[in-house]
């Protein structure tokens, strides 16, 4: 979940970014069609560009460090309090869990709202008289606002003013009804970003004004569409998946129907998005603080100080201590072999390195193992941290005995505050207790 969480988060920077260009460049020039593409297009990138994982700079790990860690889920993250200190009973909160608690929240709450104003439209649907235009639905209804849903076209019972109702036939045959679609679904998943409101309103605008262009192509002259405008310059709010008439934004729609066409030399400022994508593809990719990095033979320490023999969390910050072997599993319930120890210590607590070292891994937010560190210290030993809350080291950096590599933390598939500690002979896992001081 907390991955999931992460990557919500690199797409509603994406998203930001793609609406800032366009805020900032493109709004208010008449290329609408052009304008409705790239928003779409930006949202799906949002989507698309942090999955990419592009590496700009190539890296690797040693093919032994590569292929010796196995992850096992050891801990389940799954409840909001836990015993932290079993010598001391210190309770500490799980924000890792409230955090995802309130997201869940806030897609719950604007699922049902838009569910519920969907069921609305049904109800007015099957409570009004319903006639055919070609393949549209036109439904006549107590609503004092034009607007339409999908394929049909909800028209007040006095309305007959072919202008409005070209307006929304507009909105169907250029298939608005998609793009509100994936910006509703869009708003559900990045609710907590305010940008992703004003991106689907924004959206919604080129609606308009595509519609209006539409209307006015059709041999009707400006001054009659806006009287028919003006006449009913109200909002009832009716869902988010329908197209209106009137609307709130009606005099930015008077001001684009009545200025004058953007200068075609204003086209090359779209091109400013390719660079604009390229930094967004460099900025997620796998480099530096969640990457790996190729290590020379000259980086290597000496194999005199690169043994593993303190422990990395101080003794006195130690507060349970779960070791190596055979015991049932807190998560699947069953009994299988442990192949590291615990550390339990307060959240936040230093993690030294035991030996001096090379950092291989550094990576965030990885499935069940969390925040985790992998240190290569010779070609004979190599030690691994996982759960910690935070990485002070990144791939690449040459460390001495002793120097804090992070913090301990309940990142991941974790219960609470603990550092799981492996340490690595030949590329077999071996007891890590042999390697503390007596």
């Amino acid at each position: 979940m907390i991955a999931f969480l992460w990557y919500l988060l690199e797409v509603s920077l994406s998203l930001s970014a793609f609406y800032l260009l366009y805020a900032a460049v493109m709004r208010n020039h008449t290329f609408f069609n052009l304008n409705r593409i790239y928003l779409l297009i930006g949202l799906l990138l949002s989507f698309i560009i942090p999955i990419l994982k592009i590496p700009f700079f190539q890296v690797q790990s040693p093919t032994i460090v590569t292929n010796m860690i196995k992850l096992h889920p050891i801990e389940p993250d799954n409840i909001l309090f836990t015993n932290q200190n079993l010598a001391h009973g210190l309770t500490t909160l799980n924000y890792t869990v409230i955090l995802q608690a309130i997201y869940l929240a806030g897609i719950i709450t604007l699922f049902f709202k838009l569910f519920f104003s969907i069921i609305r439209i049904v109800r007015m649907k099957n409570q009004s008289d319903i006639h055919k235009l070609d393949k549209v639905k036109i439904v006549r209804t107590d609503t004092s606002v034009p607007f339409s849903f999908f394929h049909m076209i909800f028209l007040p019972k006095n309305e007959q003013n072919p202008m409005i109702i070209e307006h929304e036939l507009a909105h169907i045959r250029q298939l608005h009804w998609l793009d509100l679609i994936l910006t509703e679904l869009a708003t559900v998943l990045l609710w907590f970003n305010p940008i992703v409101f004003l991106y689907r309103s924004s959206l919604k605008l080129q609606h308009e004004y595509l519609a209006d262009a539409s209307v006015l192509t059709e041999s009707h002259k400006t001054e009659g569409y806006l009287k028919s405008m003006l006449r009913h310059v109200e909002m009832v709010s009716t869902g988010g998946l329908v197209s209106h008439f009137y609307q709130k934004t009606i005099k930015k729609r008077i001001i684009m129907m009545t200025k004058n066409k953007t200068s075609r030399k204003y086209l090359g400022l779209y091109l400013l998005v390719i660079p604009m994508i390229s930094i967004l593809l460099f900025a997620f990719a796998p480099d530096g603080s969640n990457g790996s990095l190729t290590i020379g033979k000259n980086t290597v320490v000496d194999s005199k100080t690169s043994r593993p023999s303190i422990y990395p969390v101080a003794r006195e910050k130690i507060t349970h201590f779960s070791g190596w072997g055979e015991r049932k599993n807190p998560y699947t319930k069953k009994k299988q072999f442990h192949h590291a120890i615990d550390i339990a210590a307060p959240e936040g607590t230093n993690i030294v390195a035991p030996a001096a070292g090379v950092v291989v891994e550094a990576r965030l937010n990885e499935k069940g193992m969390g925040n985790y560190i992998l240190i290569k210290h010779n070609d004979m030993y190599s030690t691994y941290y996982a759960h910690l809350k935070s990485i002070s080291v990144k791939p690449g950096d040459v460390l001495k005995k002793g120097q804090v590599i992070g913090q301990v933390g309940s990142t991941g598939i974790s219960t609470g505050s603990h550092l799981h500690y492996e340490v690595y002979k030949n590329g077999k896992r071996v007891d890590p207790e042999d390697y503390l001081p007596k």
